[in-house]
């Protein structure tokens, strides 16, 4: 038991972990949260800024993969270290360079990269030292960590940008905590216990990355489903107040604290999913189409009532984007935990995560393209048709799923 109680176990990691990706979020949602104040200051159009998210995208999605594979072959308590300092960094220059979009693109892509060092470790670490009630109730805490700090977020920024009469402080708030969450981490890490004795020998970490012949099938349209996921997950967090500025009048201040209903709401909905899934299915898969059938819903309503009121477009939105939390915990959090025997946790955690942030990264300049070349109601029809489109595929990936669970 001495070599046990030594190590950082239980709830005390569950919350450890948590404050990690409160601060991913932190210091990562900061720049989309603050979004229609950087059109407002610099003038420049919603398609040229929404070349910095798509390279934060792009580098986050793919560093995933990367960052997945490192953390089952090195400690993954590092690979977060590194990923929190060069975050941290980024954020206290990324103020200074705001004249320049293709140098703020490239210094918000390396932030991106920095980020995927944190999740895929962040499983392996859980399910090295939980069982799967403890999984599930880390990975639920975790997720209320990327909730409160997109609270925070949208708390934060209108006050910074009243007081500081700029975007840019909201950086340096970030940063701050950021630093902090560095030097914790440097002092506790050694206390996180990283080896693996239940993986099997024969498909550790020094082999490639294996999957059964039989979950490819389930696994193609569970990606689909984890890309039309990430679509409107960030995407409606990412253009909901520019929206709401454009069709219903808001102030920009006005239209930010909007966006905070949302995220308050995504923690309810990470507990009620977790409670559906638990209660009624354990099959991830079906409570996934069941949550996204409701998402369909929303977007339609505001499909059909568009314009007419911006009570309804927020309690829409926030249906969505609680919805879309809800299968990302779903999908992100509890298929990669069924591939613990063969020692591919984190590598697993970081593709399908991975496939999010492509979901992400054709949707936020997507959406902009077409609100600009149509209108905004053709961009909420597409969104219906995403939505519909994720229910389809997580329907078709539900049975052969069941069957590789069960074994």
């Amino acid at each position: 038991m001495s070599n046990i109680k030594k190590f950082i176990v239980g709830k005390p990691l569950a919350w450890l972990t948590t404050l990690i990706y409160f601060t991913s979020y932190m210091t990562r949602k900061n720049f989309a949260t603050v979004l229609q104040q950087v059109i407002f200051e610099t003038g420049k159009s919603k398609d040229a800024l929404s070349v910095i998210l798509v390279s934060m995208t792009i580098t986050y999605g793919v560093g995933q993969i990367i960052s997945g594979r490192l953390g089952d072959k090195i400690k993954p308590t590092n690979l977060i270290f590194c990923g929190l300092i060069m975050a941290t960094s980024i954020n206290i220059v990324f103020p200074f360079v705001s004249n320049s979009i293709i140098v703020m693109a490239i210094l918000w892509g390396l932030n991106g990269f920095a980020h995927s060092m944190m999740w895929p470790p962040i499983v392996k670490i859980l399910v090295t030292n939980c069982d799967d009630d403890m999984y599930s109730y880390s990975v639920v805490r975790i997720s209320w960590g990327s909730s409160f700090a997109t609270i925070a977020l949208y708390v934060i920024a209108p006050v910074t940008i009243a007081i500081s009469g700029t975007w840019k402080a909201l950086f340096f708030v970030s940063a701050a905590i950021g630093l902090y969450m560095c030097v914790t981490w440097f002092f506790l890490k050694k206390r996180i216990n990283t080896a693996s004795p239940n993986e099997t020998t024969t498909n550790n970490s020094d082999c490639g990355f294996r999957i059964p012949k039989k979950t490819v099938f389930p696994i193609i349209f569970i990606i689909f489903g984890i890309i039309f996921q990430g679509m409107l997950r960030d995407g409606i967090a990412t253009w909901m107040p520019t929206y709401l500025v454009e069709i219903h009048n808001m102030s920009n201040e006005e239209s930010i604290f909007s966006a905070v209903f949302p995220a308050i709401f995504s923690i309810l909905t990470f507990s009620l999913s977790n409670w559906l899934y638990k209660k009624f299915f354990t099959n991830e898969v079906v409570c996934g189409a069941v949550i996204f059938g409701v998402a369909t819903l929303s977007s339609a309503v505001i499909f059909l009532f568009h314009g007419m009121s911006y009570v309804v477009a927020i309690v829409c939105f926030t249906l969505i984007t609680g919805c879309m939390h809800g299968i990302n915990l779903m999908l992100i959090t509890h298929v990669p935990k069924r591939f613990k025997k063969y020692g591919n946790i984190s590598t697993f955690a970081g593709i399908v995560n991975a496939c999010t942030y492509v979901g992400e990264a054709i949707f936020l300049y997507g959406i902009a393209a077409i609100a600009n070349a149509f209108d905004w109601k053709t961009s909420i029809g597409v969104c219906v048709v995403i939505a519909a489109l994720g229910t389809v595929s997580c329907i078709i990936a539900a049975r052969p799923w069941q069957k590789f669970s069960e074994q």
